[in-house]
């Protein structure tokens, strides 16, 4: 849609930018860079309403593209940046605060952390809902991709929804959430699919 916000994500890793796109798309334009450098040319022809960017990336660091940013006088100099990272690290924490970045979101992230994260900065579109059937696409996509803290956080939530749904959806839930804990991906895939195809059928959520 012409009048999205545009959010650009930084990140080296190819399965988190297809993770971060699944969650965003249905409610921003969003843009993907697989490194800094990337990016920055993006930056050049493009203004953003938001940078969600990984710290430590081969070639130019997070903080290192900041400064270029700022450096090179770029239109997006004053764009909220909201660093997405695998690490708890004091010091980059410190440094994130003091040079004005908006977020620090640890991975792996929950739907749910990452909207509400992104809604205090930017605000989420009206409407927007975090329902059973996207948290399943989302888990469909990491158990593809092998990414297994992404997949144990997405099953916890969804057998969190589950509880309080009809017995179908509950047992439905309940024999993914056993696949995927036994990291049986490949079975756990189809057993999404068939649950999506289900919901969709019968408008359960």
């Amino acid at each position: 849609m012409a009048n999205q916000k545009i959010i650009l994500v930084v990140d080296d890793m190819a399965e988190n930018l297809t993770l971060l796109r699944s969650m965003l798309s249905d409610y921003f334009d969003v843009r993907l860079a697989k490194s800094a450098k990337m990016a920055l040319g993006l930056l050049s022809n493009l203004q953003v309403d938001l940078i969600l960017l990984d710290i430590e990336m081969p070639g130019m660091s997070g903080f290192e593209f900041l400064r270029q940013i700022s450096e090179r006088s770029l239109n997006n100099k004053d764009t909220p940046v909201i660093f997405v990272t695998s690490h708890a690290n004091r010091e980059f924490i410190h440094e994130a605060a003091k040079i004005g970045v908006r977020g620090y979101l640890l991975k792996p992230i929950g739907a749910e952390t990452l909207y509400e994260k992104i809604g205090s900065v930017i605000g989420m579109p009206e409407g927007k809902t975090n329902t059973m059937e996207e948290k399943l696409k989302t888990l469909l996509l990491a158990a593809g991709s092998g990414d297994s803290a992404m997949a144990e956080s997405l099953t916890n939530e969804l057998l969190v929804m589950a509880r309080s749904q009809e017995d179908q959806i509950r047992s439905s839930m309940e024999a993914v959430a056993e696949l995927i804990q036994a990291f049986e991906y490949e079975k756990g895939i189809v057993k999404i699919q068939e649950f999506l195809h289900n919901l969709s059928l019968n408008r359960l959520w």
